[in-house]
């Protein structure tokens, strides 16, 4: 008999997302999300399936509700979304619909079962000749396919180019200029990421289709090299290169090295002038002139992991929707603990289960009395006076409220700094809740009074084994988006930068203004670097097998 949780987690994964945790919305308009596929400053994308059982897989991505409570905010979201409704090309997801329920306002695409060029470069490495020029075709065919529709992408970039079975597609076009203008954050009034975005754009703000055919030349360089041609990253320096310099002569060098035909068309489609730069209609057709207008097969092990990626995606379509809870992580066991005993007695039970409730009222009491005598005047004697349920079983620096709740407005002295560094990445704060819901604590804030001067020795047994089970570090509970050990550095991104940036916050130290978003910039370097000093590590910036070690350690 099949193992429905084991497969459905293994598929999940298969499809490039990770489990879903109990705070994640189990309805999304009429999409049940099975997983998480990532999450940003403006929100999280999740890999989902149609409530009817419908066929396909989409990625739903829902705003964070400061940015979806403002109606000029949806109103932009939804003229992009309609933007996006007009554009009918293999090269892009379909828009399969939009909503505001319940607060979620929501977008949902038909999900493309592959990896970003982002991915593919740094997992599976450089791309060949016959695939560079692949990309150069199908991605002419979808910048195309955009112009027709009069839409402007402004953003594209390697993360933004989904690499499938079925080819290249362009993704976040149109929704990226009304929702994900945290990309840059020096300009202020531009959006995109500096070593991709066109000249005339970061000069004078203008921004059209051939400004598209300058990022898809970087976009296309990086696919053949492994490096942005003006440089990486997002400050001034890059920027001034873009609008001002020629491409890194290297770079450049070492592409007409290696086809001075594709060296050319790209080097063309980095002219400063727009005047200058081939249109999407001539990118494909310098394509066929090179004698790759059809489809190559993607190298290996590329394609391998392709193929991979599809079978985890028809083995989520294969199962029931009605079976999705299964892939859901599972709230911890301890919440089921108590109601135990008095599910045995039958008829009785509410009797039982009102004396038992009266028991740890008593003792709650007690505990409070003896723990707040004269003399005793430490932070923790001041626990019982609130919900110590809860309280006693979170993480060791809590000592706030015992609120069942991973809402942001609940936090305590020991959390504040890492909430407030960590407003980018809602999958943290949902992390911990799990070790913030103990069904013992719906015994024991059932009311501050009681008669328990009789029993005094049992309210002190129960305080102490309450406490007594050391809690999870909130590093270790609350980050679950990688578990390999693989070497993560500077320019990366995705899960293994999210693990790395979760469990810093976690831990205290800072990533930056944007939090945790993915991208390994000079901030999360410099959070490593500070985290491997204090741990005596080798201090490199790199998070290599020891550093992922020291991170997931429990001290």
């Amino acid at each position: 008999m099949t193992d429905i949780p084991a497969a459905g987690g293994t598929a999940l994964r298969q499809a490039g997302a990770v489990p879903l945790l109990p705070a994640d919305p189990a309805r999304i308009g009429p999409y049940v999300p099975l997983g998480l596929l990532g999450s940003g400053g403006m929100g999280r994308v999740y890999l989902a399936r149609r409530a009817d059982d419908a066929p396909g897989l989409a990625a739903v991505k829902v705003i964070r509700p400061e940015y979806a409570e403002g109606p000029d905010f949806r109103r932009r979201f939804e003229r992009e979304a309609a933007v996006h409704g007009r554009v009918r090309t293999p090269r892009a997801p379909h828009l399969l619909g939009t909503g505001f329920d319940e607060a979620l306002l929501w977008m949902a695409t038909e999900y493309l079962p592959g990896l970003s060029l982002a991915e593919a470069v740094r997992e599976c490495g450089l791309l060949e000749p016959a695939g560079v020029w692949r990309l150069v075709a199908e991605l002419g065919e979808a910048l195309s396919a955009l112009a027709a529709a009069g839409v402007v992408h402004r953003d594209l970039k390697p993360s933004n180019v989904i690499l499938s079975p079925r080819g290249a597609h362009v993704i976040d076009f149109g929704i990226s200029r009304a929702a994900d203008s945290s990309a840059i954050t020096t300009t202020g009034n531009r959006v995109g990421t500096a070593a991709y975005m066109a000249p005339e754009y970061l000069r004078e703000g203008r921004c059209d289709a051939a400004s598209d055919v300058f990022s898809l030349g970087c976009t296309i360089v990086y696919a053949a090299t492994g490096h942005a041609p003006f440089g990486d990253g997002t400050g001034v320096d890059v920027m001034h290169r873009v609008a001002f310099e020629a491409p890194d002569a290297e770079v450049m060098a070492e592409l007409a090295a290696s086809d001075p035909a594709l060296a050319a068309l790209l080097a063309a489609c980095l002219a400063k002038d727009p005047a200058g730069r081939p249109t999407p209609r001539q990118l494909i057709d310098a394509a066929t002139a090179a004698g790759h207008g059809r489809a190559s097969d993607w190298h290996e092990p590329l394609a391998v992991r392709l193929r991979d990626r599809q079978q985890g995606c028809a083995g989520l379509e294969g199962m029931p929707v009605r079976q999705s809870a299964h892939v859901r992580t599972p709230v911890a066991p301890v919440l089921t603990r108590v109601p135990g005993p008095a599910t045995r007695t039958g008829g009785r039970r509410r009797p039982l289960l009102a004396a038992v409730a009266g028991l740890a009222v008593g003792a709650v009491a007690v505990g409070a009395f003896l723990l707040t005598r004269p003399g005793l005047d430490s932070p923790a004697a001041a626990a019982p006076r609130q919900s110590s349920g809860v309280s006693e079983s979170a993480a060791p620096a809590s000592s706030g409220t015992g609120a069942a709740s991973a809402s942001p407005s609940v936090t305590d002295t020991g959390k504040k700094k890492d909430r407030s560094e960590a407003q980018t990445a809602a999958p943290e704060e949902s992390g911990t809740a799990p070790d913030r819901t103990p069904s013992a604590s719906a015994t024991r804030t059932s009311g501050g009074t009681g008669t328990a001067n009789s029993t005094a020795p049992t309210p002190t047994a129960t305080v102490t084994k309450t406490a007594a089970p050391p809690a999870t570090p909130a590093w270790i509970s609350g980050c679950t988006y990688y578990s390999g050990t693989e070497q993560t550095e500077y320019g990366d991104k995705g899960q293994r930068v999210v693990q790395v940036q979760c469990m810093l916050t976690k831990r205290g130290y800072s990533v930056g203004g944007s939090g945790v978003d993915g991208e390994f910039g000079r901030d999360t370097q410099a959070a490593v670097k500070q985290f491997q000093s204090a741990k005596g590590l080798e201090v490199d910036g790199q998070v290599g097998p020891h550093t992922w070690a020291a991170l997931r350690s429990s001290t």
